[in-house]
């Protein structure tokens, strides 16, 4: 190896400083040569250009493979002195022959953090040995030894330097002087002089150290694991935390939006499609009762037949759900609606079974369905009509579920499967919970309501003429069963949900006595969220089309009602954020806290021929799978418990355990985990050049 002229100059804000100002060597036997001199003289700076590690001016020829031996002992404290030895050689047979050398053969399955420096030196030699190098740098490698060990070590290293060239700094002049085959001093950047005590063979190139196999790495990765397990125990947990925060994150977003974007079609009624008047009376944004009234100013001609609404529901499965006005012959001035009935029976008794009492009550004739508003249930203010008259928030209506559908998103229950079963939606379940007392929506479940159905029954009713009332049209009083309750909720209506064709019976059994003469006032469907409504609405409307009415979507103001139909999912958002962020946070925080720890590791990696980059994936991959597995055998819980808190703050369950989304999370963690390592190691390169 020879220098030629070997300068460095370190550039600072104030001045230059010109550490080696022309050093020129010729060293190409083997042999301990001895750099001597006080601090800050070059000496250090001379092993670091030798080591590549130090840019400079001048040439540098024919290094032979070299192992450097810091001051630092660069060790795996946590690994045994065996495993530090076997990441550098599999020779099992040269390893024991250098423990018994160096007298640490006792010690082999002792953790490098135990052993004293005297011992983790050795360690140290024995490592840069098993490579057979041709130059051994090493930087004080006595320093912070005791007397013995030095001794030990120095007698070691003789043996060893009549095969390898050994270029040692030291401060030391009674060691020089007992142990160098050559001495050179420096001062002030320059050799001062330069003695050859003992001349050896000419040194070697050495043997050059291989890039390690992806075998040797993964066996690197797992005892690097192996050797801290509350390191990483604590790593996984992190990793799984962060794993299924992303998932959560991930699928809260996806489902929720679609929750959104399923709900909002029933809360703005963008699912509705109706029939409307012709265009001297047509829709520009009245309410929903709005329709009614208008469009039974109709003509007969203009309505709907039984049969034709049937046909229309088998052609277009995207039909969830219908609802209608009935008409029975010609009788133009009548409806069909259902009311929420409990208190108002009482007045219903009242009025029939004590007429005495109220002589003004007349009965009328008639067999046909009846529209009015619903009248408030507070008997004492009963006859204050004008109070009680058009109140929405209180009629109710019925659609049949058709076309097999049962997509409606459940709070509680299950889907009306018998005649008088009935699911509600949300706002009814309110409405309901308010005027029977009624604690939670699961206490609702199972539970029967009575629904007051309007009209005049088998000719006969009562009116209160004194007061100038037209009617109080209670044709029946039917009792059904609440099976579940839906999260779905609509600022025009309150819906309620009856098995397939079971809202139609009342009609039938009371007004109806041929089916070829039922017709339909107006009709409503409801469309599967999603569908391509104005193309649903077009083409019902080729196969109802009449003169003055027509089918479209419904484009109504709504009822105006206060209440929140969906929760914005907003606030889950920032908390799902919030917690990723800070589980991102620790994250890096836990590995800013191990920096130190991976630099020298990252660093020991690359001296012995691993690739740090190849290592950091296979630990962290194998970190990730165990992270993503306890996902898997913990995420159906930890979704029904998230799921269980939506529930409870009136969310519709958001979380789905679905293993595409997952393996997108442990992709999304494995980047940013990698990252972070990346970012570290970027900052030693950094501060090195």
């Amino acid at each position: 190896m020879k220098l030629i002229y070997i300068r460095k100059v370190y550039h600072n804000k104030k001045d230059d400083v010109e550490a080696l100002k022309g050093i020129t060597l010729d060293l190409n036997h083997n042999g301990i040569i001895m750099l001597l001199g006080p601090s800050g003289c070059g000496k250090t700076t001379l092993l670091e250009i030798i080591s590549g590690r130090e840019s400079y001016e001048g040439e540098l020829l024919d290094v032979p493979h070299f192992d450097y031996l810091t001051q630092d002992f660069h060790l795996f404290e946590e690994m045994s002195v065996w495993e530090n030895l076997f990441l550098v050689s599999q020779d099992r047979e040269m390893i024991h022959h250098y423990l018994k050398e160096f007298q640490l053969e006792e010690h082999k399955n002792k953790k490098v953090k135990k052993l004293s420096n005297g011992q983790k030196k050795r360690i140290q030699f024995i490592r840069a040995l098993l490579h057979q190098p041709g130059l051994l740098l090493c930087d004080e490698p006595t320093a912070a030894l005791d007397h013995e060990n030095v001794i030990l070590l120095m007698e070691e290293l003789k043996k060893i330097s009549e095969d390898v060239q050994i270029l040692f700094v030291t401060h030391d002049i009674a060691l020089a002087e007992k142990y160098a085959d050559r001495i050179i001093r420096m001062e002030q950047g320059v050799v001062i002089s330069d003695e050859m005590i003992r001349d050896h063979e000419k040194s070697k190139q050495g043997k050059e150290i291989h890039h390690k196999s992806e075998k040797e790495t993964l066996w690197l990765s797992l005892h690097n694991l192996h050797s801290r397990i509350a390191d990483t125990l604590g790593t996984i947990i992190l990793f799984t935390l962060c794993i299924f925060s992303v998932f959560v994150m991930c699928n809260f977003y996806l489902n929720v939006k679609s929750q959104d974007d399923y709900m909002s079609a029933f809360k703005n009624a963008k699912n509705l499609i109706v029939s409307v008047p012709d265009r001297e009376i047509k829709n520009t944004g009245e309410t929903y009762s709005g329709y009614t009234k208008k469009y039974l100013l109709s003509e007969f001609n203009q309505l709907y037949q039984y049969k034709d609404i049937q046909k229309v529901i088998e052609e277009n499965p995207e039909i969830m759900a219908v609802e209608s006005y009935y008409s029975y012959k010609y009788e133009i001035d009548s409806g069909l609606e259902y009311i929420l009935w409990e208190t108002d029976s009482k007045i219903f008794e009242k009025l029939v079974n004590e007429n005495e009492e109220y002589p003004e009550y007349t009965r009328v004739f008639g067999n046909h369905p009846y529209e009015t508003p619903y009248i408030i249930t507070d008997e004492e203010q009963l006859w204050n009509f004008d109070e009680y008259l058009n109140f929405p928030s209180y009629e109710i209506q019925v659609f049949d579920l058709v076309n097999d559908h049962e997509e409606l998103p459940l709070m509680y229950g299950s889907y009306p499967k018998e005649g008088n079963e009935v699911l509600l939606s949300r706002n009814v379940a309110d409405m309901l919970m308010e005027m029977e007392g009624y604690e939670s929506y699961e206490e609702m479940i199972g539970q029967t309501m009575k629904l007051g159905l309007q009209g005049v029954k088998n000719g006969y009713t009562f009116m209160p003429e004194a007061i100038g009332y037209d009617a109080l049209p209670f044709a029946d009083l039917l009792e059904v069963k609440i099976s579940g309750i839906s999260s779905v909720e609509n600022d025009y209506m309150n819906m309620v949900f009856f098995h397939n064709g079971y809202g139609n019976n009342p009609v039938l059994r009371h007004f109806v006595v041929n089916d070829s003469e039922l017709y339909f006032y107006y009709v409503r469907f409801l469309l599967e969220p999603g569908s391509d409504y104005e193309a649903v609405a077009e083409k019902i409307n080729k196969s109802l089309y009449k003169d003055s009415a027509s089918i479209t979507v419904f484009q109504g103001k709504g009822l105006g009602n206060d209440v929140v139909f969906y929760r914005s999912p907003s606030s889950f958002m920032i908390y799902g954020a919030v917690i990723l962020i800070l589980l991102l946070g620790i994250l890096f925080v836990f590995y800013l806290f191990k920096r130190k720890r991976m630099r020298k590791e990252s660093e020991i990696m690359r001296t012995h021929g691993y690739s740090s980059v190849s290592e950091s994936l296979m630990r962290n991959g194998c970190l990730l799978m165990i992270s993503f597995l306890l996902v898997v055998m913990l995420g159906n819980q930890a979704c029904e418990k998230i799921n269980a808190i939506a529930e409870e703050n009136f969310y519709q369950p958001f979380l789905t355990m679905d293993i595409g989304m997952l393996l997108m999370a442990l992709v999304g963690v494995g980047v940013i985990v990698n990252l972070i390592e990346v970012f570290m190691n970027r900052n030693r390169i950094i501060k090195k050049k």
